[in-house]
């Protein structure tokens, strides 16, 4: 148990280290700064009892536990020979820059993590090391020995010095490892001027961003990594280390000791506090005398309240006046607001009075404006008056080219009637000559002749027939070929009539699935399943407000009559959706796509609730604004920025959108409901085309329907029915166009046949024709063969002009065939142009009266819509006045109800008011003569009680909290003297254990009482009866091992993962010295986590130890920027 006590006594030492350091951070450098030691108390102050109390307990602790930790000690060193100490993950020091800083222009010393020697002549900066780490970590300028501030330490000839040390920061236990890394950079930066900043940097960014300039930050890494620069202990500097060695007292030894150990820092600490009691302790003392006065306060005070309580009866009338009072002016009150209920009453009959009013200027005005769009739908009808002129103007182009044709073929035959009439001429002349030619042949020839004649006769007779059999079948076969087209022309309109009915029944069916979808689910009419789409819009994470949507359910239509407009105005817009922020666009997207909306409308827009007034027109024209109900505020804003419904104007017909943009200013786009778009232009043109109707699957077909979904979905069903019966009728008619077709083409195929068969028998009756005429010629003489021969050229002509008069003739038949009928229709149109006519003039006649009808109507309605507003407007005052008073009664009546309970009374408030004053002023005249009023003496009284009360408990709390910090103070201050005497005994048994390492014997002798340390050593190890030297009497070898040896006992009880010792061999011979060091190295190496800088003007061997890091210093001068360093 022993054992553990004194390790726990060491562990808590190295603890305290660090954790008080915060506490007093040391102010920031200055050009001018002259830092000095202030003289510090070396323990808490205690009664000299206590002080013998505590001597008697070390001296006990002491013979105790000397032997134990004897042990510990011997076994620790032991150890240290068998194995090498952790490096340290943080807080040691990896690099060094010094740029113009005491004598070095530019120099970087590179240390390693355990021990490092930095060696060199005098005058080769190897101080100005240490004094850099102190500068650069926020050491004070004093405890460095070299300056009384900053700007000492700036090279001579240079405005500005600078000092950067890395710091290792890797580990579990690293500082703040996710900002700046494995490594920190801090940087000092001080000029001749006074000025001072520091630069912190990490390696992460490989130091090149700055991450803190602030003092306070470095005191954070420091403390985190108990980093003690001004600790004399942790840096030993060659000045406080010859004093040290030379001329140290017992006093300075003690004070050191103190120091090191950070046992001033707890003792500083604790003497604040005991002076805080000691003030605490006074104060109680000067409040505790205010008691009596105050109770001499509350005393006196209770005598003048029962003095002035006589006084109370008095007042108790005053009292029973003011509740009477109170219900006196409630009465009045009552009054005052039946009267103005009943002018509420009376201000709502007569709104109602100019409503029904205004309802039947209203009712008047729609029987006016059904009339007009009675009329207006009738012109709209008719109004195809140019379309019927365009088609009596195709007409009359079509009939004029078909006349001309008609012209140019009549002429073309009587050309031929004329060449026909010379080709008979010329023929019957030939005939003629040909028979007397013949009449004078021989009478032997004339059988062979009249046979071939006849022959001929017969051939020519056969071939007429069977041409006109050709041409008849050719005809027949062209007929039928026309029907055939005809039937085939007519079975593909009925192919496409089945085709367009059986869409048409798709989307009816489609239109049922939806409405019944809509029925269950009255948001899917604006998409499919929204319903569940909305789920997913309510559970996602936005970025900016929840997704607004669809619009189309926060808007309705008030008048039906203008549904299929707004379908196709603002169709698109109800199925859209609103985010305001834009990153929610593309994950409201992918949610209503996997819902099965694709290319869903999403508008990003601000909530910008503007005030749009001043884009409307006037009152008496129709916006979609003005026809819709729009539940939300900022669905309206929306629909204005995406359809400007606030400034589109509507009417009924395309004739009062052109009235309106040629009458009203400001209005630029009407739309009608017959289905038109009129737009003027800011240079005077106007433009109007039609609006395309929404296809039967569009969903928008549902929107603004004021029909129930049950009727809706009834009216479909009997559509469906209607198409699919229809359906149904079209096969038969197919499969009858189908047979007729056949048989037709099985008729002309027939008539092909018989095509054929004629026309071979008409190719041979030509060739029995020209053989006959052949063998004509070959009888007949010459004359009469050279007259044949014309003759038949004749007939050929005269058979060519047949044959192309039979084609015009054909033509001029289709020509008036196709003339007949245009000249109906020609006709038709013309009749239809002068009922139009006459409609219009009708309609004209009609809407002149209609018009100043509505227009009177419209006065009307203004008129009592004047009377309305100004009857509403009376109400609402009345209304508010009655609100008001209403509210003050009830105000009043709870007010009075505070005070008392009702009370019937007959006086008036001012005869009331007249009494109470006059109590009130005997009372006056009493507290004149008394100095205060009855309230001001109760208030008094319990002012005096407070007071006397509130110091009591004051004082009680006061002393209560003194106690618990007297008791914690004395259990501190015994831990303290706990903690010195664990320190106290560990320190005698290291020291005694390092001059054992040499051979030489000694002891420290702490007198706690006179706050002096005392070293014993005995050099003479040959003779064991030798006296103790006192330090002084030592060599300065020897003096210089018991220093190092007091050191490294010291260093045993220290925290801080640094220690820096500069020229500690000063005074040391040879061996001293290699023995010294060999103790420094083995324990060094040997110690966890810690790091040495030792610094020494003599050479240091390479091969002292492995992982030993020595850097020789060279004359700066050399203008060297990096120093080597030999490993050993």
């Amino acid at each position: 148990m022993a054992k553990r006590a004194a390790n726990g006594a060491v562990s808590e030492a190295e603890s305290v280290h660090g954790s008080k350091r915060a506490r007093h951070e040391q102010p920031h450098d200055s050009e001018d700064e002259h830092e000095e030691e202030e003289p510090r108390s070396t323990q808490p102050t205690l009664t000299q009892a206590q002080r013998d109390l505590a001597i008697g307990d070390d001296e006990a602790f002491e013979a105790k536990y000397r032997d134990q930790v004897r042990r510990e000690i011997e076994e620790k060193g032991a150890r240290r020979a068998q194995k090498t100490g952790e490096i340290a993950e943080y807080g040691i020091i990896e690099k060094i820059e010094l740029v113009n800083f005491m004598c070095h222009a530019r120099t970087t010393v590179q240390f390693g993590p355990q021990i490092n020697f930095v060696i060199g002549h005098n005058g080769s900066g190897k101080s100005a090391v240490l004094s850099g780490i102190a500068i650069a970590l926020g050491g004070r300028t004093a405890s460095t020995g070299r300056g009384t501030g900053l700007k000492s330490f700036i090279k001579e000839g240079e405005n500005a010095a600078e000092v950067a040390i890395t710091l290792k920061n890797e580990g579990p236990d690293a500082y703040r490892p996710d900002i700046y890394g494995e490594a920190i950079r801090v940087s000092r930066r001080f000029t001749d001027k006074g000025s001072s900043s520091y630069a912190i940097k990490g390696a992460k960014d490989k130091f090149k961003k700055t991450i803190s300039s602030k003092r306070e930050e470095l005191t954070n890494i420091t403390d985190h990594m108990n980093l003690q620069v001004d600790n004399p202990v942790v840096v030993l500097t060659q000045d406080t280390s010859r004093q040290f060695l030379a001329s140290s007292k017992p006093k300075d030894k003690y004070q050191f000791f103190l120091n090191g150990t950070s046992l001033t820092q707890l003792s500083d600490e604790y003497e604040t506090i005991l002076e805080s009691l000691k003030k605490t302790e006074t104060i109680l003392q000067s409040k505790q005398t205010v008691v009596p006065d105050l109770k001499r306060q509350f005393t006196e005070a209770q005598g003048k309240y029962r003095e002035a309580q006589a006084a109370q009866q008095q007042s108790q009338r005053v009292d029973d006046l003011e509740k009477e009072l109170a219900w006196a002016h409630m009465k009045r009150k009552k009054i005052q607001m039946e009267a103005l209920v009943t002018d509420h009453e009376t201000g709502k009959k007569n709104v109602e009075k100019a409503q029904s009013h205004v309802d039947g200027a209203k009712n008047e005005l729609k029987k006016a404006e059904d009339e007009i769009n009675s009329v207006n739908q009738q012109e709209a009808e008719d109004d195809n008056a140019g379309s019927l002129e365009e088609q009596r103007r195709r007409i009359r182009e079509d009939m004029k080219s078909k006349k001309d044709r008609l012209r140019e073929a009549k002429s073309q035959m009587s050309e031929m009637n004329n060449a026909l009439q010379q080709c008979n001429s010329a023929i019957k002349e030939l005939t003629e000559k040909i028979n007397v030619e013949e009449a004078k042949l021989q009478d032997d020839r004339r059988g062979l002749r009249e046979k071939l004649n006849s022959d001929m006769e017969r051939v020519s007779k056969q071939s007429k027939i069977e041409e006109s059999n050709l041409s008849e079948c050719q005809a027949n076969i062209k007929n039928l070929s026309q029907l055939i087209q005809t039937k085939q022309t007519e079975r593909r309109e009925v192919i496409d009539s089945r085709e367009k009915l059986r869409e048409a029944i798709t989307s009816v069916q489609h239109n049922i699935k939806r409405l019944e979808d809509s029925q269950r689910n009255a948001i899917n009419r604006f998409g499919s399943n929204l319903h569940r789409a909305l789920v997913d819009i309510d559970r996602h994470a936005w970025k900016g407000q929840k997704p607004l949507g669809p619009l189309g359910q926060y808007v309705d239509l008030k008048d039906g009559r203008w549904a299929e407009l707004m379908r196709i105005y603002l169709g698109g817009l109800m199925a859209s959706f609103a985010v305001t922020d834009a990153r929610d666009r593309e994950p409201l997207s992918k949610i209503l796509q996997n819902h099965g909306n694709t290319q869903p409308n999403i508008i990003v827009a601000e909530v910008d609730l503007f005030d749009y007034s001043r884009g409307e027109p006037p009152a008496e024209v129709l916006t979609p604004l003005r026809i819709l109900t729009v539940k939300h505020e900022w669905v309206i804003r929306l629909m204005i920025n995406s359809a400007f419904i606030e400034r589109t104007c509507l009417t009924r017909t395309r004739a009062e959108a052109q009235q309106l943009l040629d009458t009203v200013q400001g209005v630029n786009v009407v739309l009608s409901a017959d289905l038109m778009r009129s737009q003027k232009y800011p240079d005077g043109g106007f433009f109007t085309s039609g609006m395309r109707k929404l296809r039967s699957e569009d969903r928008a077909n549902w929107y603004f329907t004021a029909t129930g979904s049950d009727e809706q979905i009834r009216i479909e069903r009997e559509k469906l029915a209607s198409l699919e019966e229809e359906y149904k009728s079209i096969e038969p008619r197919l499969n009858e166009i189908d047979t007729e077709g056949k048989a037709m083409s099985m008729k002309i195929r027939e008539l092909q046949k018989s095509e054929t068969n004629i026309r071979a028998k008409v190719f041979k009756l030509k060739d029995e024709r020209a053989r006959l005429n052949e063998q004509a010629e070959e009888e007949a003489p010459a004359s009469v063969q050279g007259l044949q021969e014309a003759r038949k050229e004749e007939e050929e002509r005269k058979q060519s002009i047949l044959d192309q008069f039979k084609a015009v003739a054909e033509r001029e038949a289709v020509l008036n065939s196709e003339l007949k009928p245009l000249v109906e229709k020609l006709d038709n149109i013309r009749k239809q142009a002068e009922q139009t006519e006459r409609r219009n003039i009708e309609n004209k006649r009609k809407l002149e009266p209609l018009l100043e009808r509505r227009l009177m109507a419209v006065k009307k309605v203004e008129h009592y819509q004047k009377k309305l507003e100004d009857a509403m407007k009376d109400l609402e005052e009345a209304a508010q006045a009655e609100g008001i008073v209403v509210t003050e009664y009830d105000e009043w009546l709870r007010e009075a109800l505070t005070i008392s309970q009702p009370i019937e009374t007959d006086r008036t408030p001012e005869s009331i008011d007249a009494e109470i004053e006059i109590i009130k002023k005997a009372l006056r005249d009493r507290e004149r003569r008394h100095g205060q009023s009855i309230e001001e003496i109760a208030q008094e009284v319990q002012s005096t009680q407070e007071a006397l009360d509130k110091t009591r408990q004051e004082l009680k709390s006061i002393k209560s909290f003194n106690k618990g910090l007297q008791l914690a103070m004395n259990l501190r201050l015994d831990t303290w003297h706990i903690f010195r005497r664990h320190i106290s005994l560990r320190t005698k048994q290291q020291f005694s254990y390092y001059l054992g390492q040499r051979g030489y014997r000694g002891s420290i002798d702490f007198d706690h009482k006179s706050h002096t340390l005392d070293l014993r050593v005995i050099t003479d190890e040959a003779n064991p009866h030798a006296k103790d030297k006192d330090p002084k009497a030592l060599s300065g070898g020897e003096k210089s091992f018991s220093t190092i040896c007091l050191l490294m006992s010291l260093w045993e009880a220290l925290g801080c993962p640094i220690r820096c010792l500069d020229e500690f061999d000063v005074f040391m011979d040879q061996v001293n010295r290699h023995i010294a060091m060999q103790t420094m190295v083995s324990t060094a190496k040997a110690s966890d986590k810690k790091q040495y800088i030792i610094i020494t003007p003599l050479d240091v061997s390479s091969n002292i130890a492995a992982g030993v890091r020595i850097h020789k210093m060279a004359d700066p001068e050399r203008g060297q920027t990096q120093l080597p360093y030999v490993a050993a």
